[in-house]
């Protein structure tokens, strides 16, 4: 299944909206939208389909107390501690909680794409997310375990960009505590998909802490829309290829976002603009918090040559930074030099992120790995 994200008959689109802003966060559109998506079939002339649109949640991300924009290096380190060491992220989510009852997180498309594709992952690369913008909106449980979580995305940063909201809902349960996925007619019909991935044991791990249903609203739309079996299972398997892939990077952001040395944050404040803005009649802009990387930090150890068993250090080399769990505690051993330089040194190309990669004779096919429906 590809994993694009395509403007389909599925799609919420918003119509453009002028003001001079030039480049604006995903956020902020979402929060300034208002416009109804009403459907019509022409099987049920007449009948008009009111169904959820991005403007139903512009309240709840406007008031969101916690927004994150993700840098770039972030996003890559996200994407492949997920998606080229899920087995990693996957023996931590015991320690994992969501950071806040509501949360919103954003990032460039691209450059989760271009790791989703590189560790074969995804059959081909989706060649349309250059520019695209993806933001998630999560409601979370009291204890931080679960989250009903909802996407987003648009083109690059033009507030005339159409932004479009997925269908389904997804559902995160750290506990695995979730119901049995239904079949595709059931998931129509507003039960629960779920997905794997057919060679990636890891990967097929994260899914299993996820399901994904359409809201009640598109539920009755594609059940009125259904003609046959077919058209039903293609449009739960585009629904489902939009999105799932989502969550496995998520659940990675908030393990670095909580582990020790791993990111580095910027609270972002609008109100310096928002004065001029309003002064100009001008809706305000939503402030956030800027978070990127800090893995590529590297510190020098002690290069005398003793250690505390009086044994001979080796060459001065370095250490490339990686995840470490010891018990209850999750940390960034960002990248050191290690060793004495009396004894020489290793010359090395630095690497900000680390993690374990296949052998050529182990790697996936490009075609190989779909996600699949459970």
């Amino acid at each position: 299944m590809a994993a694009q994200r395509t403007l389909r008959p599925a799609a919420c689109l918003i119509g453009a909206i002028n003001n001079d802003a030039p480049t604006m966060r995903l956020l902020d559109r979402v929060a300034r939208s208002n416009a109804p998506l009403i459907l019509g079939l022409d099987s049920h002339p007449g009948r008009p389909f009111d169904v959820t649109a991005p403007g139903h949640y512009a309240s709840q991300v406007a008031h969101c107390p916690l927004r994150y924009v993700l840098g770039d290096d972030l996003t890559r380190a996200c994407a492949e501690l997920a998606f080229a060491d899920g087995a990693r992220l996957a023996g931590c989510l015991d320690l994992l909680r969501m950071p806040a009852p509501e949360v919103w997180v954003e990032w460039s498309d691209e450059i989760h794409q271009r790791v989703i594709h590189a560790t074969h992952c995804a059959a081909e690369l989706d060649a349309a997310s250059a520019g695209r913008r993806v933001g998630v909106y999560l409601k979370t449980s009291i204890d931080g375990c679960c989250a009903v979580a909802r996407t987003f995305w648009a083109q690059g940063f033009d507030e005339a960009a159409e932004v479009t909201l997925s269908p389904l809902e997804s559902y995160i349960d750290l506990r695995g505590e979730l119901p049995e996925a239904a079949s595709i007619p059931g998931v129509v019909g507003g039960e629960f998909a779920g997905v794997g991935h057919s060679a990636d044991s890891p990967l097929s791990s994260l899914l299993g802490h996820v399901r994904f249903r359409f809201d009640d609203s598109w539920s009755v739309f594609y059940r009125a829309a259904s003609t046959d079996t077919g058209a039903e299972r293609q449009v739960v398997l585009d629904s489902l290829a939009a999105v799932a892939r989502d969550v496995p990077l998520l659940l990675a952001f908030f393990l670095l976002l909580s582990a020790k040395d791993a990111t580095r944050s910027l609270a972002v404040s609008r109100a310096a603009i928002n004065r001029k803005r309003l002064a100009r009649g001008r809706p305000p802009l939503l402030d956030h918090i800027e978070v990127s990387a800090s893995l590529d930090r590297a510190y020098e150890s002690d290069s005398a040559g003793i250690d505390y068993a009086a044994r001979q250090s080796p060459r001065l080399h370095h250490v490339r930074g990686h995840l470490v769990r010891r018990d209850n505690r999750v940390f960034w051993r960002v990248p050191h030099l290690r060793g004495s330089a009396a004894r020489g040194m290793v010359r090395s190309r630095t690497v900000c992120l680390s993690f374990a990669k296949r052998s050529a004779p182990e790697a996936r096919p490009a075609h190989a790995g779909p996600i699949r429906l459970q």
